[in-house]
C-alpha cells in the first residue's frame, strides 16, 4: 500500500490562510503545532505535516480503514525530509520532497521502494488535471509493463480507493495518484 500527496505552494498561498485563528488546532496535535511554531519555515513546515497527513490517510484506507474527518488523529513526527505518521495502530513511513514549487510526500507501511512521476500541469479545470493525471500514469504503466495503454483502466472500487486493470482483470499493483494547483503526481510500490 501507497499513499502519496501534493501541494502546490503558489496556489496554497493564493487560496489558504494557515493563519487564520483556530486554522491549526483545527488541523494539528499539540505536538505539530510546537513543531510549527519552533520552525524556520512555519508556512513549509505546515503544508510538508499536512502533506504528511494526507499520503498516510490515503494508506489507511486502502488498509480497510474506515474514512473520517479528523486530522488531528494523525499524529505525525518530523525528522527532515523523513517522518513518520501514526493513524490508530498503524505507523507508517513518509519521504518528502520539498522545492520552491511543490511540497510532495508519500507514506508507506514499511521501508520500500517507489516510482515517483511528478508533472507540471496546464490550467486549474480540476477534471482536466485529473484525466490528464490518469493518462500519464497509464502510459507509464503501459510503457514499463509493456501493455497497450488503450487496455488500461482505472476504477475506483466501493471505499473510493483507485484500482488498476487490463482490460477487465485487476492488476495488483499498489499506487496512489495526486494533484494540486499546476501540479501531478503517481506514486507505485516497487
Amino acid at each position: 500500500m501507497i499513499g502519496n500527496d501534493i501541494i502546490d505552494l503558489n496556489e496554497t498561498k493564493r487560496t489558504t490562510n494557515w493563519k487564520r485563528p483556530g486554522f491549526l488546532k483545527k488541523l494539528f496535535t499539540e505536538t505539530e503545532q510546537d513543531i510549527i511554531a519552533n520552525s524556520d519555515d512555519p508556512f513549509t513546515t505546515v503544508w510538508q505535516l499536512w502533506s504528511m497527513k494526507e499520503s498516510a490517510y490515503k494508506v489507511f484506507i486502502q488498509a480497510g480503514g474506515k474514512p473520517f474527518y479528523n486530522p488531528r488523529r494523525l499524529a505525525c513526527n518530523l525528522k527532515a525530509a523523513h517522518g513518520e505518521v501514526l493513524i490508530e495502530s498503524m505507523l507508517l513511513k513518509t519521504d518528502t520532497i520539498i522545492n520552491a514549487n511543490y511540497i510532495f510526500s508519500v507514506a508507506k507501511k514499511r521501508e520500500t521502494t517507489a516510482k515517483n512521476g511528478i508533472f507540471k500541469l496546464d490550467g486549474l479545470d480540476i477534471k482536466k488535471q485529473s484525466d490528464v493525471l490518469k493518462q500519464q500514469f497509464l502510459k507509464y504503466i503501459s510503457v514499463e509493463n509493456n501493455l497497450n495503454v488503450h487496455a488500461l483502466a482505472i476504477r475506483k472500487s466501493e471505499t473510493g480507493v483507485p484500482k488498476l486493470f487490463n482490460k477487465n482483470t485487476k492488476i495488483n499493483v499498489a499506487f496512489s495518484l495526486s494533484h494540486h494547483g499546476k501540479y501531478a503526481s503517481y506514486s507505485i510500490l516497487n
